[in-house]
């Protein structure tokens, strides 16, 4: 019933899967920012609940849509070139360039290094730019989930 995994600093937590959706039937993506949690949920049932950091601010609560996808996209922000695998789009910000998305998390191009650590998902003291960061295997998940058209529930 209960996924567990562990945040890599010896701690474990459970997830909760098999539970019914707070946020009602279907088949869709649901990020709950108080929660630092993105969950994906089919027939109204979550299947997988993943840790996520973000700048909530930056995304509205709201119904939205995944508008595109691409398995290897960049950015380049405060003059790093960073690259960004597994990213799904759903909103962008008016008077943005780039749009807000779920994605795992980001690498300097140049370095190497990750944006943050895995284990500090969920965590205070990182953020985005707007987007969901995800660990690498529940980017992927995601990834295979979602699809252009995919309902998006931002709570």
């Amino acid at each position: 019933r209960y996924s567990v995994a562990s945040r890599g600093l010896g701690d474990v937590y459970k997830r909760q899967v098999g539970e019914k959706s707070s946020a009602g039937a279907g088949t869709y993506v649901l990020w709950i920012k108080a929660e630092n949690h993105v969950y994906l949920v089919e027939d109204g049932v979550v299947k997988r609940a993943m840790l996520t950091t973000a700048e909530p601010w930056k995304t509205p609560v709201g119904d939205y849509e995944i508008e595109y996808k691409v398995q290897h996209a960049a950015s380049t922000e405060d003059g790093i070139r960073w690259y960004i695998p597994n990213f799904l789009a759903f909103y962008q910000r008016p008077g943005a360039i780039g749009h807000i998305g779920f994605h795992q998390i980001p690498w300097d191009e140049k370095t190497k290094k990750p944006a943050q650590p895995v284990y500090t998902l969920g965590m205070p003291g990182y953020s985005s730019h707007g987007c969901a960061r995800l660990a690498p295997k529940d980017s992927e998940a995601l990834y295979s989930f979602a699809h252009e058209g995919t309902k998006v529930k931002v709570r």
